[in-house]
């Protein structure tokens, strides 16, 4: 686990029971029940997270750039950006948390920062709006639906995949 900067209150934690499993190294199913961060972040996570987010937001913004799409258009790299990140975090979760002993900053790097700054509710938030405001109210609701069932299902499939790989 994460080295923790400030020691963890006694009998405060409502995720202690997960968080020991952890440390034991158990192998807790982390989208089964999430284990929420402790307050006190080690300075190698924060910057993990800067990190990966500021190179996620970079990619999605160069990809959106080289293509962009006008006003009212189909947002098809919005879609594509969010259901590949949906896969990605799907996969990794299982895969950081099998690597998470000897590479702690993996997860805060590329789920946390990268995919989070990959992925974008605000810009799907926006095209649809968009594409409602532009009378395509079809187009904005099949969007939404792509979104929304094909990211559950693509975390599902990553899911699965990802702890596959890591059976022994």
């Amino acid at each position: 686990m994460d080295e923790q900067v400030q020691p963890r209150a006694q009998g405060g934690d409502r995720f202690a029971r997960q968080h020991e499993q952890l440390e034991a190294g158990g192998t807790a199913d982390l989208l089964d029940e999430p284990v929420l961060p402790l307050l006190g972040l080690s300075t190698t996570t924060v910057v993990a997270v800067f990190v990966g987010g500021a190179l996620g937001t970079l990619a999605r913004y160069l990809l959106a750039a080289h293509h962009p799409a006008a006003v009212g258009d189909f947002p098809w790299v919005t879609l594509l950006v969010n259901l590949s990140g949906s896969f990605a975090i799907g996969l990794l979760v299982p895969l950081t948390e099998h690597l998470a002993p000897r590479l702690p900053a993996a997860r805060p790097l590329l789920v946390v920062g990268f995919l989070g700054g990959w992925t974008t509710y605000s810009t799907l938030a926006v095209d649809a709006t968009l594409l409602a405001k532009h009378g395509d109210v079809v187009a904005c609701l099949a969007y939404l639906a792509a979104t929304v069932a094909g990211g559950l299902a693509l975390v599902v499939v990553g899911h699965a995949l990802g702890r596959r790989m890591t059976r022994p």
